[in-house]
Formats: structure tokens, C-alpha cells, sequence
């Protein structure tokens, strides 16, 4: 009876591998995070990921620099750009800039990474996504 406890830590370590392997390869997930079952294999970690951040209006086309406020955010969208991830980024984004009075009709997020050649080891920053967020209008108030 007592043999089953002893493979419960090895199954959730194949589990937890698991999961980390398929959502590097699959969703984009930093290998670093999820377990770091890829620390020791590659240089893709959360430091050599960055996003970029544009936002539309009629009147404004513009990057913006990722504020304090958005950091963890825009963090978590470079190491794993999910939808989800990025949908809460756009809609912070969205948030602040209307909080500064500002007219933002569409959020555009750009994934990067660093890559390094093998033989010289240049580093050249990759494009890996584009994600585009519209923004739903202000309904005007009642009078």
C-alpha cells in the first residue's frame, strides 16, 4: 500500500515537465519558467524577452513606454504570450491611458526575443508575436 506514495513526487515531476515542455513549444513559454526544465539548454530566458507596446486613436499613433504600473504585466506577456496574457496587458494599458485622458482605440503588442548566432554570437532581437486588442468604444451617457 505504502508503494503508490513513494511514485507520487516522481509522477508530479513528470507532469509538471510535461506541461512545461508542451507549453514551451507550444504557447511560447519562456524555458526558463514553467519548471526551468530548459534553464540549463538555452539563453531564452525572461531577461531577453521584452514586449512593445503601440497605441492607436484618430488623433495618435504612437509606442508608448511601459510604465511601473504595467511591469509585472508586461513581464508575464514576454515569458508566456497567451492570449490571456496579453488581453490583460492591453486592457491595463487601456486603463491608464484613459485614466490620463487619453483616446486609445486599439492596443498592438509585439512579442520579442533575443537570439544569438552560433558561430559569432551575435545578438539579433526576434519578432515571435503580434497581438492586436481593440478597444471597445465609451458608450456616451445618458442625458
Amino acid at each position: 500500500m505504502r508503494d503508490w506514495r513513494a511514485l507520487l513526487p516522481v509522477a508530479l515531476l513528470i507532469v509538471v515537465a510535461g506541461a512545461q515542455v508542451t507549453l514551451a513549444r507550444t504557447a511560447g513559454l519562456s524555458p526558463w519558467k514553467g519548471g526551468g526544465f530548459g534553464m540549463f539548454s538555452t539563453t531564452d530566458d525572461g531577461g531577453r524577452r521584452y514586449v512593445r507596446i503601440f497605441v492607436t486613436a484618430p488623433e495618435r499613433s504612437e509606442e508608448i513606454s511601459i510604465a511601473p504600473s504595467l511591469e509585472n504585466a508586461a513581464r508575464r506577456a514576454a515569458v508566456l504570450p497567451l492570449d490571456a496574457q496579453l488581453s490583460t496587458l492591453a486592457r491595463l494599458v487601456v486603463a491608464r491611458e484613459r485614466r490620463y485622458q487619453r483616446q486609445v482605440d486599439a492596443v498592438r503588442i509585439q512579442n520579442w526575443r533575443i537570439e544569438y548566432a552560433p558561430e559569432t554570437l551575435a545578438a539579433t532581437p526576434h519578432m515571435t508575436r503580434e497581438f492586436l486588442y481593440r478597444v471597445d468604444p465609451i458608450p456616451a451617457p445618458d442625458r
